[in-house]
Parts: structure tokens; sequence; C-alpha cells
């Protein structure tokens, strides 16, 4: 039987290799509407300048998103050019409408200032589906836990009905309220999820968030995070920039960093998509039986979850939505804020001399999720092989600085090299997706280049009117916690993927649902606690406000996984080597047998009785939460520290920051340091129990922690958490 990675591969090369006939696409046929698919090598490059958010920024303290069906001409011109009305007219997307902006997909960046509250009425105006040209061409698989606001149930039709949404302020430190928690969706007709909140009375389609910037200035995001919806929803539009301004990092050119700004700091938001000959969006939905190929997208266990696909991958690339831009810069240091929004796919990003294919500039990093870094970290040095790349997973920021001066007249390409699926997939095509936007040194220097320039040394953070320096919960240097550092626990959690007879069927967190009962059955993981809004949830991370842990998650799957915890920022301690294949042995053997659902013999789902000393999917860990294992950790697995190989390894510099997301690569345990508490709190200053937050974080219907490939996201790799008292 060919293998996940065997699968995945094909369709990576398939799309990386020469163009296929149109005949040997037609796998990517909706069930709703058939659609062409049109391939990314046919689609121009770099015939539209990149969409700009400067000068248009939105910095209401107080104002109204829509969210809506709208079309934008994200493809060049000759692509709409003699095509049927009304595809001519551009594609047909979802996106945000901020009050006296164009809807545009993403949305028109908000710009908020440190401790200035921003309230916002998120609105759903997505058409009904008799009136959406875009949800005829989704197929919305209903066999995985999701919003299901007609209480469907586990049906194997694809959904037609109003679309659910939420919206999650990505990265900020926000009550739980408004934090756009999976089941806190409403639609268009007014059916609320049981974690719906708003801040005041509103119409039905709507919920009102308020947000209290209470944090350091850095670059968040917001984007629709509906349960089992979140990949479908992204992918057609929905997402944002949301840029948090303080007295240091203003925005303002007489900013005291001296950071470049106005024209010279750009938000490049990059996503990755497919199309058909219409110009419209494309979400792979084929089966097996339509695809004997094996392309990208074809749902690997049709008989439990008929269109559900591990990963979407695009042979489109976009930045600012629109195909392949360019920018013309001058000869000068910019600062580019740098989001991966993709569904899945990782970006390992370098600048390229268009002609010479010489390497071009140096690109520094200067911040991370969190805010800025202490000292610029400087990326691709060609006089140092291990230094890092810019190397960003789904949601990961990277705020940067690429110094132009003395280049003029010369073009450079920004290539990404990722795999995908990373890090055993394909390479892209380095003529389509491992290409994503050009910059050309075209325009004249407008007035002398005073900013900072991270090539002379010299700091971010700690100086006089700098920020204070980074709050050390883990010393970067060693790989260790930081000096005073006292996590109140440490728990040891896993990455599990499980297989079905075609590839993957679902990833977890700890081997546990989103729900948090055991696969097929009413009761709960043992030790967890039901959630306090009654949305039927069971949670087993309790972390008291205040307190400090050491969570080390060990990633037993083929995939890198970018793991987002909501509500903090977090700090990585190291990365060590396991021999996975020995621990998963005495994982396994701690099952203690049963019958639960699993696959039959035909590819669906039904009773399967497991034999003691059996992984048994969805299950939950194999031992009692809350019961220290031999290193004295919680999360109910085996000790991983006698599968160790070699020496942790300590973060990159570019890693050494505040961090919301992380990427864990597979055979490793990955070790993060996580204070419930907000980043500018010195150590001694907050003990567990202590609220150091504007609100309380211990009520509402609480956080989750989750994988942020969508796809992944979509299908159980999602959990709740609550901070306790």
């Amino acid at each position: 039987m060919t293998t996940r990675r065997q699968f995945l591969k094909i369709g990576a090369v398939a799309g990386a290799g020469t163009l296929l006939p149109l005949s040997a696409w037609r796998a990517f046929a909706s069930v709703q509407t058939p659609q062409t698919p049109l391939p990314g090598a046919n689609i121009p490059k770099y015939v539209d300048p990149m969409p700009s958010f400067v000068g248009q920024r939105v910095t209401n303290t107080s104002f109204n998103v829509k969210m809506l069906e709208f079309q934008q001409k994200a493809l060049p011109e000759s692509i709409y050019a003699g095509l049927p009305a009304p595809f001519n007219a551009g594609t047909f997307v979802w996106g945000y409408k901020v009050d006296g902006s164009p809807a545009h997909w993403p949305g028109f960046t908000v710009e908020a200032k440190q401790g200035t509250p921003t309230t916002i009425k998120y609105t759903n105006s997505l058409p009904f589906p008799n009136s959406s040209q875009l949800e005829s061409l989704l197929t919305i698989d209903q066999t995985i836990h999701w919003a299901d606001p007609q209480h469907t149930g586990s049906s194997t039709q694809p959904y037609h009905g109003t679309i659910p949404t939420t919206v999650h302020l990505h990265g900020a430190e926000v009550p739980s309220a408004f934090d756009g928690v999976p089941d806190s969706w409403f639609t268009q007709d007014g059916i609320h999820g049981k974690g719906y909140n708003t801040l005041s009375s509103t119409t039905g389609n709507a919920a009102i968030y308020q947000y209290p910037n209470t944090q350091p200035a850095t670059m968040l995001w917001f984007h629709d995070h509906a349960l089992g919806l979140t990949r479908i929803n992204v992918f057609s539009g929905l997402a944002t920039a949301y840029l948090l301004r303080d007295q240091f990092d203003t925005g303002q050119a007489n900013n005291p960093l001296g950071l470049p700004a106005g024209n010279f700091e750009q938000e490049l938001i990059i996503q990755d998509r497919m199309f058909d000959t219409n110009g419209q969006l494309l979400f792979p939905d084929g089966t097996p039986a339509d695809n004997p190929s094996g392309l990208n997208g074809t749902p690997p266990n049709p008989g439990a979850h008929p269109w559900w696909i591990p990963e979407f991958f695009g042979d489109v690339m976009f930045v600012n939505g629109k195909s392949w831009p360019f920018l013309n810069v001058e000869p000068r240091r910019y600062r580019f804020r740098f989001l991966n929004a993709c569904n899945a796919r990782f970006l390992q990003m370098q600048l390229l001399d268009s002609t010479t294919n010489a390497a071009g500039p140096i690109i520094w990093q200067i911040g991370t999720d969190g805010g800025l870094l202490d000292h610029p970290a400087k990326l691709d040095d060609p006089a140092n092989p291990n230094s890092p790349q810019l190397f960003i997973a789904p949601s990961e920021r990277a705020d940067v600085i690429i110094d132009f001066a003395g280049l003029s007249g010369r073009t450079f390409t920004l290539v990404n090299t990722a795999v995908f699926p990373f890090p055993s997939g394909g390479p892209p095509d380095p003529n389509v997706d491992g290409q994503v936007m050009q910059f050309r040194v075209s325009l004249p220097l407008s007035s002398r280049d005073t900013t900072f320039n991270p090539a002379n040394g010299g700091s971010l953070r700690g100086g006089r009117n700098q920020e204070p320096a980074i709050v050390r919960l883990a010393n970067p240097a060693t790989g260790t916690l930081a000096a005073g550092v006292q996590p109140s626990l440490t728990r040891q959690l896993i990455l599990l993927e499980v297989e079905g007879p075609g590839g993957p069927f679902e990833v977890t967190l700890n081997n546990s649902h989103w729900d948090g009962l055991r696969e097929g059955t009413s009761t709960p993981l043992p030790g967890s606690q039901p959630d306090q809004q009654g949305q039927g949830l069971h949670i087993t991370e309790l972390p008291r406000v205040g307190s400090t842990e050491v969570w080390e998650i060990t990633n037993t799957t083929q995939d890198a996984h970018p793991i987002h915890i909501h509500l903090i920022q977090f700090q990585l301690i190291n990365r060590q080597n396991v021999d996975i294949t020995s621990f998963r042995a005495l994982y396994d053997s701690q099952f203690p047998g049963g019958t639960f659902p699993g696959f039959l013999p035909d590819g669906t789902i039904g009773p399967v009785t497991y034999a003691p000393g059996t992984f048994i999917q969805g299950y939950g860990p194999p031992n009692d939460y809350n019961k220290p294992n031999a290193a004295g950790a919680l999360g109910g697995n085996p000790d991983v520290t006698p599968f160790l190989q070699g020496a942790p390894i300590p973060p990159d510099p570019n890693e050494a920051g505040w961090k919301d997301t992380l990427k864990m690569f597979p055979g490793q345990v990955t070790r993060i340091a996580i204070r419930w508490s907000p980043t500018e709190v010195e150590i001694d200053d907050v003990a567990p129990g202590q609220n150091k937050f504007a609100f309380d974080p211990t009520k509402g219907p609480g956080y989750v922690w989750h994988c942020h490939i969508l796809d992944h996201e979509d299908n159980e790799m999602m959990r709740p958490y609550a901070t306790t008292p």
C-alpha cells in the first residue's frame, strides 16, 4: 500500500514538474460545481504591483468589520479577459470590509496603540447559499467535528447552508470572551455556537469584541477560527494584519528606535492558492476513484472523511492578495513585516538576483511573533553556514530589515525552497511556487537614509529610548531555563498522527479529541474538568494564572507542526532528538485494550476490539493525565527521557524572543517555557495565583492550543485549555 509520504510526494512532484494535461486534473471537480484547474505555471508573474496598506491602515479605536463575498482581481487582468460574466469581473472571495475601506482580501490592516482598547463589531454578512458564488465551489466535510449549525451530525454529504464564522486576534492578550474560540461562531441567520460572547447586545449575526492592546508593539493578525471550518474560511480570504504600536515602535518616521517607517515599512501577507480556468478559487475535494494519479489534495480515507485532505498546498503564490506581485523600492533600508498566512505551507525564503541568480541583500530579523528581539539576527550569512534562514511556518511572523542601498537598477526575487509537506515532502517548482514576489530597486532615493542599520551592530531593546530587554524565561545561549525561573510543573505531551487505510485520518494533541471524550464514548478524559461556559468540553491543561510551566512536546509524526497557544507568548528552551520508534513501542504498550471505534476492512469506522498493549486512537493518553510519570511530569504519557538522543539544541538567534507559534519538528522533543502573565512582567514580580493581566483570564469560555496547519486544526489537532485562579 502507498504510504502517506509516498502519496504526498507523488502529489508534490506532479505539482512541481512538467505541466500535466488538464485531463489529469479532473479530480479537482467540486461535487457541487465542476472545475477545471488552471495550472499556476500558466499564470503570468510580476505583472501587478504589490497592494500596500501604507496610508490606508485603520486607526480608529471603534469600528465595524463585515464579512462579505465580493470579487477581486487577484490574478493578472489577462486571466479574466474574455471570460464570461460574472467571472470576467474577478475572483469571488470572502473577506473583511472595514469601515471606510473597500472590501479586500486580505482585509485592510488595523493599527492600534498600546494601552488604548480597540472595539470591533464583527458582522457575518456572507450570502446565503443560493446567492453565493463561492460556496458552490467549496466542499465542507461534515464527518469531522465542526460547528454544524444545522445539527446534521456526522453526515457524509457536503454541507449546504449559512457559513459559521468567528474571529481570533492571533497572538493577542485578550479575555477569552473575545478570543474567537472555535465554538464562538455565529451565522448570517443568527445561529450561535456554545462559546458565543459579545461585549454588548447586537444583531444575531454579529459579535462585539474589545481588545485591551496591553502588550508591547508587535504584529498580530486576525482570521477566522470557526470549529472545523477554519481551513475553508481562511482559504476563502478571511485574514487581516493587526499592527500594535507603542511609545518606542510608533510607526512614525521619528520613532525613537530609528526603524524604517511610512512607505519604508510594509506588511507582506503570504498565501498560496489554486484556481480554475474561470479564475476562481479551487479547493481540492477529489476522491481516489476520481484521481488515480494521487495528486496533491486527494482525500486519503473517503470511507471515513470523504472530503477532508491532510494538507492544502496551492500552486499560485500571493502577497497581500495579488499573485506574484512586484514592489518598487528605493536604494535604502526597508522594514518588512512578514506573515505566513498559508493553510499548510512552510516558507524558507531568501533573495536572489533575478538576472544572475546570485545571492541578494542580507535579511536581518529584528522581531518575532511577540515583538522585537534584543539584537538583530543575521540570516543567510555567507560567512556563517550555520546562520538561520527566513523560515516561517503557517501563522509565524518575522519582522525584518533589508538594505537595498547601492543596488539601484537591480531586481531581486524572493524565492521559497521549503519542501511540502515539511520536512519530508517534495520541493516546490522553482518557476512556480518556488517564487513569491520581486523587489525592483527602481525608485530614486527620496531622502538620506538615517534609519537603524542592523549591520552596524547595536541593540533593539534595553537601551535609552528602547523597549526594555526581554524578560528571560529561557536562556537562548545555553538552551536552559533562565536564572531564577522556577516552573510550577512540567507537562510531557505528544503530537500524534492516526493513519487510516489510505493515509492520515486525523492528527491529535496527546491522542485527545477536541471535546476531551474518549473516541466513541461519553467518557471524559480522567483528570479533566468541564469548561465553565457549558460548551461540552473536557479540559486537561489547567494552568494557574501567574504560574510558569515547562511543556515538553514530543512530535511522533512525520510532519513539522506549528503549535500555537492562545492568550500568551512563550519562549523556546531547546529541542532534542528522540528515538521515536522505541518511545512509541513503550507508549503503545501502556494502552489497556477494549472495544472502541476504529477502521474496518472497507475503510469505514466501526467497533474494533483492541488487545492490551495496542494503540487506541482517540483514547487520550494511556495513563491518568494528572498522575506524574517517572520524570514527575503530567500528561499521562511515559517519560520520554530514556529515549533522548544527543545534546539539547538551543534556539537559533532569530528564535530568541517571544513566540506564540513555534515549529515542532518530527523526531524531536521541543521544550518551551510558558508563563500566564504579560511578557513585560519581571520574573520576581508574579507568582502562581497572581493575575497581572488587565482582565481576568480565568473567566469565560477558555482558550485553546493547536497546530496551525489549518487542515490539522480542523480535524482534531486542537485542545481547549483554561487558566485557573
